[in-house]
């Protein structure tokens, strides 16, 4: 597919003090909220001391008529938030609004979740981040429209941000589950994971696009904030999906996502044994192969969550009674 006309943009590649490598497993649960609610800095500093990042939101959970007080409230809270709290990141309604965000105090922001993206409008949003100032600032493109359905839109995408080298400004790609599931007309099933509807497929596209290019993805919301037991069985689906990062919008979802983040035993030592220098090409551990030529991408992300998230209890065995 032939890239669309581009104008022609800064390098942001060669820009200086780009910061160190994302580690997007730092995303963990992700908390939307409207940027017009009256809270933001108590929600930025610690309300849930668990919580890993927080979304100030402009774009849909916002009324258009109400913009100019979430873009008010932004502009109080920001200068307010300190080192302690979430990673903050806000989702910025489109190229305008960002431009107008740039000029807010950004110190305690790590990024932009950029809604709706594909490769007609990344650019746009990308040429207001071509300043030098703004270097360190990540962007988290939303994969949500019509256009996420088809691999060859999504290849065009891929490729566009290869090309303009702007893959050190992604922090991970979103995969917007509702908005996705609205270009379908259909709604999410209570009691059902997203890998167990329509969006399975889109999914499993997604990532066989993005991932072997060394991007990161995040898994959509559960809405049913009263189902944990749903959301425990996607989070874990997740994980075999390889996603990484879990949209929440209620604080309830916190411990869920975070308790699925922790480690198995058997694989952080497995992950160990696999990353070691002198580890044998093929070797058994806990009852199947390691083999550190294919399981070492694995073994890392293991490495990475157990660092962050913790390893789980070893279970206790008990002998059967009759």
């Amino acid at each position: 597919m032939t890239l669309p006309d581009l104008p022609s943009l800064p390098d942001l590649s060669s820009l200086p003090d780009l910061p160190a490598p994302f580690d997007p497993w730092t995303l963990g649960a992700s908390l939307y909220t409207p940027a017009t609610r009256p809270d933001l800095v108590e929600l930025g500093s610690g309300r849930w001391p668990d919580l890993t990042s927080l979304i100030y939101c402009t774009e849909d959970a916002v009324r258009e008529d109400d913009l100019p007080l979430a873009l008010a409230n932004l502009r109080a809270a920001l200068p307010q938030l300190g080192e302690r709290g979430p990673l903050r990141l806000i989702r910025v309604r489109n190229p305008a609004v960002l431009r107008e965000v740039l000029g807010m105090d950004l110190r305690a922001v790590t990024g932009f979740v950029l809604p709706k993206i594909h490769a007609g409008n990344l650019a746009a949003y990308l040429n207001e981040l071509g300043a030098p100032e703004h270097a360190h600032l990540r962007v988290f493109p939303t994969l949500e429209t019509r256009e996420a359905l088809s691999e060859t839109n999504m290849t065009a995408l891929r490729d566009l941000i290869l090309t303009r080298g702007w893959q050190d400004r992604v922090g991970g790609l979103r995969i917007g589950g509702n908005d996705l599931m609205h270009a379908l007309g259909v709604r999410r099933t209570p009691g059902r994971t997203v890998f167990e509807g329509p969006l399975q497929r889109v999914i499993s596209m997604l990532i066989g696009v993005f991932k072997p290019a060394g991007f990161a993805l995040s898994s959509p919301v559960y809405e049913v904030f009263s189902d944990p037991a749903t959301l425990a069985r996607e989070l874990q689906q997740d994980l075999e999906y390889g996603l990484c990062g879990k949209t929440i919008i209620h604080p309830a979802q916190i411990a869920a996502v975070l308790g699925a983040y922790a480690v198995h035993p058997h694989d952080l030592q497995e992950a160990h044994a696999i990353l070691a220098p002198d580890a044998p090409a093929v070797f058994s551990m806990n009852g199947r192969m390691c083999e550190p030529a294919t399981h070492t991408r694995w073994a890392a992300d293991i490495l990475a969550r157990a660092g962050r998230y913790g390893v789980l209890p070893e279970q206790q065995s008990e002998a059967l009674h009759f």
